[in-house]
């Protein structure tokens, strides 16, 4: 009798236990039977007991194949048989913001300023056409949630005007003019990229990527009532860094900064009529890096 009840108290022992057991099943097929204690947007915080010790672990949501959790180990969430993850989600990002060109204008303040133009109204002119905007669009698939590879595309824009009498070197003349620039730099690429959340309950994330690609310019100038189109491409190299915050599981915030890099060493010219291309000395290679800074917002695509 008394063995009797001792063997229905272990069973009741059991089932009580099971009635409490969730489980998580990895992508790998292995099946972990535990107590889940939290999910987040990322991940699924789990303690296992083994042989009377208890451990804590953490997986994240992009590694494991389904999982269930048993009304009884969250009371407050609702039992979820079967949860499956995806092998990836798409990121979109959207960014605009201001960019600064690195390169040395000394020797075109210079060359403008021989020509007769004074060496403020030079320096001013330089000084507004190495600031402009930029805007860039991106589109990276994910494949653990933290690495991906992607497309990037980048846009740039500044312009400056100046007036003045020029010298043009006939040793007779003086010309007052306009002289402008309308420069448009262009660059699409390909991406590699890496995320790392941080914080507890991480809704903050830090990132960085790179790419590769090629750059594509466009000046439009006008001098004496002349205009002038040159353009010319390169390749081109970027590197950002950006900080994000998550307003929803699909959609975050963020701001990032970043180098971008390229050099044109051959140009094409044209005033309408007449069209040259030209192979440029190196002293004289169109520097067009610059350093951004942008703030933006993602949207994450078959996020589960």
């Amino acid at each position: 009798m008394k063995r009797n009840l001792l063997i229905a108290l272990i069973l009741a022992g059991v089932v009580t236990g099971l009635s409490g057991q969730d489980r998580i099943i990895t992508r790998s097929n292995d099946t972990i039977d535990c107590r889940i204690n939290r999910i987040t947007q990322r991940e699924i915080n789990f303690e296992l007991v083994t042989q009377g010790v208890k451990t804590e672990g953490h997986l994240p949501l992009n590694e494991i194949l389904s999982y269930s959790v048993s009304p009884a180990s969250l009371p407050g969430q609702a039992y979820r048989p079967l949860h499956t993850g995806t092998a990836g989600n798409l990121r979109v990002g959207l960014n605009g913001g201001l960019a600064y060109i690195t390169s040395s204008s000394e020797a075109a303040e210079e060359t403008m300023a021989g020509m007769g133009l004074l060496s403020t109204d030079a320096r001013e002119y330089y000084s507004k056409l190495k600031t402009g905007w930029y805007g860039s669009a991106d589109a990276t698939w994910l494949f653990n949630g933290r690495y991906g590879a992607g497309l990037k595309y980048k846009f740039f824009y500044t312009g400056a005007v100046t007036e003045g009498y020029f010298d043009l070197g006939d040793q007779i003349n003086l010309y007052y003019s306009i002289y402008s620039e309308n420069i448009f730099v262009n660059y699409g690429g390909i991406s590699l990229f890496y995320r790392e959340p941080i914080g507890k309950k991480e809704v903050f994330s830090l990132y960085s990527s790179f790419s590769a690609g090629m750059t594509f310019y466009r000046n439009e100038s006008e001098f004496l009532a002349n205009g002038l189109l040159i353009t010319g491409r390169a390749p081109g190299f970027d590197g950002t860094i950006g900080l994000e915050y998550d307003i929803t599981p699909h959609i975050s915030a963020g701001a990032e900064a970043s180098v971008f890099a390229s050099k044109l060493k051959k140009i094409n010219i044209t005033n309408g009529v007449e069209d040259q291309t030209r192979e440029l000395d190196k002293e004289n290679w169109e520097n067009l890096s610059r350093l951004e800074v942008a703030i933006g917002i993602r949207f994450k695509l078959w996020n589960r």
